[in-house]
C-alpha cells in the first residue's frame, strides 16, 4: 500500500524539526561570542537567547482573543526575524555572536511587544524614533561581522581601504534595508489604512518618512563606530580577525556548495 503524500510531508516536517532541535541544543563549531572565547559563558549566553526567543510569541497568542489582521501579520514577521538568525546558522553553519542574537531579540521585542501590543507607539511619540535609531545600529552589528568575515578572506585587516571598504558595504545594506522598511511601511498603509483599529506607520507624513531615515542613518554610524571601537580593544588580548575569519569562511563554503 502506497503511503499517502500527507504522511509523507509529516514525516519530513518531522525529521528537519528534530534536526533543528537536535542543532539548537548542542554547540555549534564555533563556541565563542563578541566578550568571551569561554565555551561555558557560550552555552550560556547561547540556552538564554534560545529562552528568550519565546518572548516574540506572546503578542501572537494574545491577538486571538483580540484579533487583528495587520497588528497579527506584524507579529508573524517579529518572530519570523528573530528564529531567522537560528535558520540562518542551521543552513549556512556559520553564526550569529550571541550578544547581537541578544540584542536582536531585545530590537524586535520593543516593537512588536512594546510598540504594537503594549501601544507604546501611541502613548510616546518618539518611541518611533528611537526605534529607528537603535534599529540602525542593530542591523549594523548584526551585518558588519559578516562583511568583514567574508573581506578577511582575501584581505588584511591592516590594509589601508579595508575599513573604508567595510563602512561602505554595510552602510549601503544597512540604509537599503532601512528604505525597504520605509517602503513595507507605506504599502501597509496603503492596504490596511481603512482597517478597524489599524494604526498609519508613517502617519500619511513626509516628515515621519525622513525622520525615519535620518534615524537610521544616525544609529548606523553610531553603531559602526561603537563596533569598530569595541573591536579594537577586544584585539588587543584577543585574534578576533581569526573569529571572523572562521564565520566568512563557513559563509563562503555554503554560498560556493550552493552553486553546484
Amino acid at each position: 500500500m502506497t503511503v499517502p503524500v500527507f504522511s509523507k510531508t509529516l514525516k519530513k516536517i518531522q525529521f528537519e524539526l528534530t534536526t533543528m532541535h537536535s542543532f539548537l541544543i548542542s554547540d555549534p563549531l564555533v563556541k565563542e561570542t563578541l566578550f568571551t572565547s569561554s565555551p561555558r559563558l557560550f552555552t550560556i549566553l547561547r540556552t538564554t537567547n534560545l529562552f528568550f526567543s519565546f518572548v516574540v510569541f506572546i503578542p501572537i497568542i494574545a491577538s486571538f482573543w483580540n484579533f487583528n489582521l495587520p497588528s497579527f501579520l506584524g507579529y508573524i514577521l517579529c518572530a519570523f526575524v528573530v528564529y531567522l538568525t537560528w535558520i540562518f546558522e542551521f543552513v549556512t553553519k556559520s553564526i550569529i555572536l550571541e550578544e547581537i542574537r541578544a540584542f536582536t531579540i531585545v530590537q524586535v521585542s520593543l516593537h512588536s511587544v512594546f510598540g504594537i501590543w503594549m501601544g507604546f507607539y501611541d502613548k510616546f511619540h518618539i518611541y518611533d524614533f528611537i526605534l529607528h535609531l537603535t534599529g540602525g545600529m542593530w542591523l549594523v552589528f548584526l551585518i558588519y561581522p559578516i562583511v568583514i568575515g567574508i573581506e578577511l578572506l582575501s584581505t588584511d585587516s591592516k590594509n589601508p581601504f579595508f575599513y573604508f571598504k567595510i563602512v561602505v558595504i554595510t552602510l549601503s545594506v544597512v540604509m537599503t534595508l532601512g528604505a525597504f522598511w520605509e517602503i513595507g511601511e507605506f504599502v501597509s498603509d496603503l492596504i490596511f489604512r481603512n482597517y478597524p483599529g489599524y494604526r498609519l506607520a508613517q502617519e500619511d507624513s513626509l516628515f515621519d518618512t525622513m525622520t525615519d531615515i535620518l534615524a537610521n542613518l544616525i544609529g548606523t554610524i553610531a553603531g559602526m563606530k561603537i563596533f569598530w571601537g569595541t573591536l579594537k580593544r577586544l584585539n588587543k588580548y584577543r585574534d578576533m580577525d581569526l573569529l571572523f575569519q572562521r564565520m566568512g569562511r563557513a559563509l563562503k563554503d555554503y554560498i560556493n556548495n550552493m552553486k553546484k
